[in-house]
């Protein structure tokens, strides 16, 4: 689910929180990996046979593939909701948060992928753009 599809499924405050959970849970993930990547390099040992050391290399090797995917993942979601985070105020009454209109509110006929907010409080509208 997209970052649009996403804001009017579930309002962009249980949005936001999905995205620093997921986030943080990606950086646990990171921490695990790197972890595993260590244990795999103290455990490489060149006296030991030809199957221990394929073994410990398979492990360092996968660390380090989890890590970097554990990485870009963390650090891509959680620019996501910064830049989603930072235009959440209301220009207007710089009340923090809002609820996305649908597409056919929004005023953007045939452009479905936009994404229109309004404030709780005045009812102002603005754009919010979700792509960095």
């Amino acid at each position: 689910m997209g970052t649009i599809e996403g804001i009017r499924k579930h309002g962009f405050r249980k949005w936001y929180e999905r995205q620093l959970i997921e986030s943080h849970a990606w950086l646990v993930t990171l921490l695990l990996a790197v972890l595993t990547m260590a244990a795999g390099l103290e455990a490489l040992s060149f006296r030991d046979g030809p199957v221990e050391v394929l073994f410990d290399a398979m492990v360092v090797v996968g660390g380090a593939a989890l890590s970097w995917i554990a990485w870009r993942r963390y650090a891509s979601t959680m620019l996501v909701a910064e830049h989603v985070g930072r235009q959440a105020v209301c220009p207007r009454c710089e009340r923090y948060g809002f609820r996305a209109l649908p597409p056919a509110e929004d005023g953007a006929h045939g452009t479905p992928m936009r994404l229109v907010a309004a404030c709780a409080r005045c009812g102002h509208r603005w754009p919010i753009d979700p792509a960095l």
